[in-house]
């Protein structure tokens, strides 16, 4: 077994030694097998991949080419569809050997996706990831015992499930202080928005009440105006003198009063012109 065949390395901690993919070359006739081998040798991946394809077309039963096969996309980042090849090379058909890598190899896959979400800081899929990366290395101990690489790399992936576990934790603390800080922002803004209304209702309901008191005062001077007015035509009309009907005997007292003053009137009138005259002044 050849794991660092592929120089593609797997590092387990900033302490442990560092692990390659479990590859052991397939053995075969097959020329596309040959040439995928060589392939991944020179670190062409995608030919080495479309060489393995080949091969699986002409060997669907042999879980070795779907083993390389997984290495050549994983190589490529294709890490879904490497688990995939992977997964069919553990067929329990397949050599024990053959699934062990196959195993290993699947949790590598795992662990590299777990890497990748937990620099993404979505540590709840980085958890799942690594618990599957440790579930795969354990299925390849069980199937080789005495693997130190396997060994190796499943202690990583615990270790980097109790920390993402941890800052998973921290991470929802902190989203739920933003929350119950947002919600107290929240109940401020509320609060100020509903003392600014309860102002302006208070504010509209004085202007309302001193325009009703001034329509009312200028009712009540209105009113006053008129009272005042009609008092004084009453006292105009009050002190106007009334004329009292003569009684019979007055008009009759009248009447001969006209008659009297009509006889002396030609008398009156020449001592009065009699009154305006001067004698001639002798001028002798």
């Amino acid at each position: 077994m050849n794991r660092s065949l592929l120089g593609l390395v797997f590092l387990v901690s900033l302490i442990a030694p560092t692990t390659a993919f479990a590859w052991s070359p397939l053995r075969s006739e097959n020329s596309n097998v040959k040439k995928g081998n060589a392939l991944m040798s020179e670190e062409q991946y995608a030919a080495a991949l479309e060489a393995y394809d080949s091969a699986a077309e002409e060997l669907p039963d042999s879980k070795g080419v779907q083993l390389n096969r997984g290495l050549a996309l994983l190589a490529q980042e294709s890490t879904e569809t490497a688990k995939e090849a992977f997964l069919a090379a553990a067929d329990p058909s397949a050599p024990t050997d053959t699934r062990a890598d196959a195993y290993y190899d699947l949790g590598v896959a795992y662990a590299r996706q777990g890497d990748a979400l937990a620099q993404q800081e979505d540590h709840e899929r980085a958890t799942a990831s690594f618990r599957e990366a440790a579930d795969a290395f354990k299925r390849s101990l069980r199937l080789r015992p005495g693997d130190r690489d396997a060994a190796w790399n499943l202690e990583y992936a615990l270790q980097r499930i109790r920390e993402q576990e941890e800052k998973q934790q921290e991470q929802e603390q902190g989203e739920e202080q933003e929350q119950e800080q947002e919600q107290r922002e929240q109940e401020q803004r509320e609060q100020e928005q509903g003392e600014e209304q309860e102002q302006g209702e208070e504010q509209e309901q004085g202007e309302e009440q001193e325009q009703e008191q001034e329509q009312q005062q200028e009712q009540e001077r209105g009113q006053e105006g008129e009272q005042e007015r009609e008092p004084q035509e009453g006292q105009a009309e009050s002190q106007k003198p009334r004329e009292e009907p003569m009684r019979q005997d007055d008009v009759q007292r009248f009447l001969d009063a006209l008659e009297q003053n009509e006889e002396s009137l030609p008398l009156q009138r020449a001592r009065r012109q009699s009154a305006g005259r001067r004698p001639p002044e002798k001028d002798w």
